[in-house]
């Protein structure tokens, strides 16, 4: 059975790590990365990976229901998030 997968926060370090592991231990799985690409985020952590790359941000509720409505998606893994405590304080 084929997943559409998306994952919240997939340029990062985590996210990215995670692509490239699905990629090579479940290839029948279509990944889809969804990204603010800020600080943490960079798409060079998905080189190499076979997945599609949304820019956006997961408070972005329009955006976020139109891409996992376009790519079918059944699954999500939220990794999105600040990753230093400061960050996360001052602007959650």
């Amino acid at each position: 059975m084929i997943k559409n997968i998306l994952i919240t926060g997939g340029a990062g370090f985590i996210g990215s790590n995670l692509v490239h592991y699905i990629n090579e231990h479940i290839p029948v799985w279509n990944v889809v990365v969804y990204d603010k690409l800020t600080y943490a985020g960079n798409p060079k952590n998905l080189k190499g990976a076979k997945s599609e790359l949304v820019v956006g941000d997961v408070c972005d509720k329009e955006l976020l229901y139109n891409t996992c409505k376009k790519y079918n998606i059944d699954t999500i893994c939220h990794l999105a998030a600040e990753s230093h405590n400061d960050n996360s304080l001052n602007d959650p």
